[in-house]
């Protein structure tokens, strides 16, 4: 069977037309590299800020901000857990021991059954030691820990607010989260 040209033709056509459209379709798939960044700052108190753009920075504080890489639900939730997480494996008395702007502190965090936690933390600057406390409601929410702030004696976090925290691991030693305010991965040791 000979193929004439006219079919020839067509044929290829008709594969240029098939190929622009799957090229379409991969342009429209590819992430937008547009998105907004986040900017952190921290004001003469010690207060941490997070903003979209750097123009909500008041101007004494743009020396020191520091530009965040873009974090997005599929990138925090990097780990599922496999079986799910049971709120009984959370049960307990947690630590955490971290650094901030050369100062060390520590969190420790119990959380209780009915949902409840408390716990305080204490930041060494110098010679001067500074104490806090904290309690509120938790529960698990899609591979979160939600922490709901019902009383604190610190400025942040605020009366009322929930910090939504990815669920990385847990085991008899410790529980790994996500940060979802900060991004950072904390790992509380079991007490």
């Amino acid at each position: 069977m000979k193929i004439s040209p006219d079919d020839s033709r067509k044929r290829k056509h008709s594969e240029k037309k098939i190929l622009i459209l799957v090229l379409g379709i991969l342009f429209f798939l590819l992430p937008d590299k547009g998105l907004a960044e986040t900017y952190k700052y921290i004001d003469e108190n010690g207060s941490v800020y997070f903003v979209d753009s750097i123009d909500k920075i008041p101007a004494p504080y743009r020396k020191n901000t520091q530009a965040l890489p873009e974090i997005n639900r599929e990138e925090r939730v990097q780990k599922e857990l496999n079986p799910p997480v049971s709120e009984k494996s959370l049960l307990g008395r947690w630590a955490y021991q971290g650094t901030e702007n050369g100062n060390s502190y520590t969190v420790i965090m119990s959380l209780r059954q009915k949902g409840v936690f408390d716990g305080n933390g204490y930041k060494k600057m110098g010679e001067k030691t500074i104490v806090w406390m904290f309690k509120g409601n938790w529960r698990l929410m899609d591979g979160d820990l939600v922490l709901t702030y019902t009383w604190s004696s610190a400025s942040e976090p605020k009366r009322g607010t929930s910090q939504f925290d990815t669920l990385l691991e847990v085991n008899d030693q410790f529980l790994e989260v996500k940060s979802g305010r900060t991004g950072e991965v904390i790992r509380y040791m079991r007490k």
